[in-house]
């Protein structure tokens, strides 16, 4: 049975294990976790392309339709104008035959998915809004593209913020035949558009958030407050309510969150880089992928945010729960076994080596501590006193009350054999009636002849065993390791003979070799 197994035995078998335990659910997470973020890295792979698939799209696209005003000579002649007028009555009639020129071709540009087009002076205020020709000639110089194009009358691109739309804005400067610089013209595509060109039918939110720092300017926070709200997903961002108005998607958007998950977003947001991260929702897997864009003067100011729903995500949990259910199951099998192996063994090693009836080691074990303790003996300069011991009357007692009661008369007697002896010391019973004792580190002969003579005398007394009483006695010869012999096998003869001279000599008695 298990208990019969050493506890120190038991003890290591068990840290084994709890190890192999620890160290196997450390790899499956480990190799859980692998799997997640390369399928994470994938996702945020696959939008970041598609998102810069879409910006040299809008890119080419704006690029375009600058070249076509670039070349339109009509529109040319009359931007020359622009600084000939000399009031604003006929700035208004100038502004007005450039939109009257423009809006067919401007009607067109809106159905190919461009959300802005509009003009700007060189000193940073507005000329003309194609989506709003009666709002014009106001400061928008607190827009950093605007300033930069003014004072480089190079092309700028990048997401910004505005009082009416927030997007992709690409502004070009406009020159006349001599390279002169006329005007800029702003070509822009909303918020609702870059996520339109991302969608699939597998998301299931989209939205935008934009840096706090960015919305400093009263005049755009009076014009655009609406349009902001804080954003669960940091505290430093807010997100954009025009591109998230659909109800579901706010359902998702205000029941996923988490403090945790709140942690994880805000940390990778600080990176200024493309990631994604998993979240779980009503038992389902989501993946939520932020793609940053930049200002135009090439600082991150606002994400892209797509939730999808991930089939996959929940099958990497469900994989890992078989490997951790077979996992287990093994390691729980192969210890099961360890332990069946370890009991088996100590069951061998206590058949083979101890006496099945009194348990006491048999001739095997007492001849390897024999030879164990005259070792240690000849090491130390110490002494070693061999007994053997015979039984006097014990088959007088096997003949007159049976087997039952000698097996228990030998049980008893392998007792006080132990009792009277010290736990260093060794009781065997070599078969039958013999007993011998080992008493390792003696100081005398007579030390060892006074505890024969005690296990003697005890034995004289009368034994009772369930109501019997049985009467026997003990020969015992000895002899002393080097005094008498340095030989094992000669030591174990010269003690056997001694024990034989006892019992010529009448029994129940103790002789040492010589004596």
């Amino acid at each position: 049975m298990i208990w019969k197994i050493k506890y120190k035995t038991i003890f290591l078998v068990l840290s084994i294990y709890i190890l192999i335990m620890v160290v196997g659910q450390t790899i499956i997470n480990m190799y859980e976790k692998n799997k997640k973020d390369y399928f994470l890295s994938v996702q945020t792979e696959l939008l970041e392309s598609k998102y810069k698939t879409s910006y040299k799209y809008f890119k080419y696209m704006a690029n375009d339709i600058k070249d076509m005003y670039q070349q339109n000579t009509r529109l040319i002649k009359l931007l020359k104008q622009i600084k000939t007028v000399k009031n604003q009555e006929e700035l208004d009639k100038l502004r007005k035959k450039i939109y009257k020129l423009l809006y067919r071709n401007y009607k067109r540009l809106i159905k190919m998915g461009v959300s802005q087009v509009q003009f700007h002076l060189e000193n940073n205020t507005s000329f003309l809004r194609m989506y709003r020709p009666k709002k014009y000639g106001d400061d928008i110089s607190y827009r950093k593209g605007i300033v930069l194009i003014s004072e480089t009358k190079k092309p700028v691109e990048g997401f910004e913020v505005c009082k009416y739309m927030h997007g992709l804005r690409f502004i070009y400067p406009l020159f006349d035949e001599n390279k002169n610089y006329l005007v800029s013209v702003e070509i822009s595509y909303s918020s609702d558009k870059i996520i339109e060109s991302l969608s699939d039918q597998f998301i299931n939110d989209s939205h935008v958030i934009i840096l706090k720092k960015i919305l400093t300017n009263e005049e755009l926070l009076k014009n655009s407050s609406n349009d902001f709200v804080e954003t669960w997903e940091s505290k430093d961002y807010f997100i954009e309510t025009y591109s998230h108005s659909k109800e579901a998607k706010k359902d998702l958007y205000n029941n996923i969150k988490s403090k945790e998950l709140q942690k994880k977003i805000e940390k990778n947001l600080n990176t200024k880089k493309p990631f994604s991260v998993n979240a779980v929702y009503n038992y389902q897997d989501f993946v939520l992928s932020f793609i940053p864009m930049k200002s135009p003067d090439g600082k991150v100011v606002a994400y892209v945010v797509i939730y999808k729903k991930s089939e996959y995500l929940s099958d990497i949990k469900l994989e890992k729960k078989y490997i951790e259910i077979l996992f287990y199951t093994i390691v729980l099998m192969l210890m099961a076994f360890t332990f069946y192996v370890i009991y088996n063994r100590e069951t061998l090693k206590e058949l083979a080596l101890y006496d099945n009836l009194t348990k006491l080691p048999n001739r095997t074990l007492f001849m390897i501590e024999l030879k164990t303790l005259t070792n240690i003996a000849q090491r130390n300069s110490s002494k070693v006193a061999l007994m053997f011991i015979d039984l006097d009357g014990f088959k007088a007692v096997n003949d007159t009350f049976g087997h039952y009661y000698g097996d228990e008369l030998l049980k008893y007697v392998a007792k006080l054999l132990r009792d009277n002896v010290r736990k260093t010391d060794i009781v065997s019973r070599l078969g039958g009636d013999e007993f011998t004792i080992i008493l390792s580190d003696i100081k005398s002969a007579q030390e060892a002849k006074k505890i024969a003579e005690k296990i003697v005398a005890k034995l004289k007394e009368p034994i009772i065993i369930e109501h019997k009483v049985l009467n026997i006695g003990a020969s015992i010869g000895i002899a002393i390791y080097p005094d008498h012999s340095k030989s094992i096998d000669e030591l174990i003869s010269l003690a056997d003979s001694t024990m034989y001279e006892v019992k010529k000599s009448g029994k129940n008695g103790v002789f040492l070799y010589k004596e």
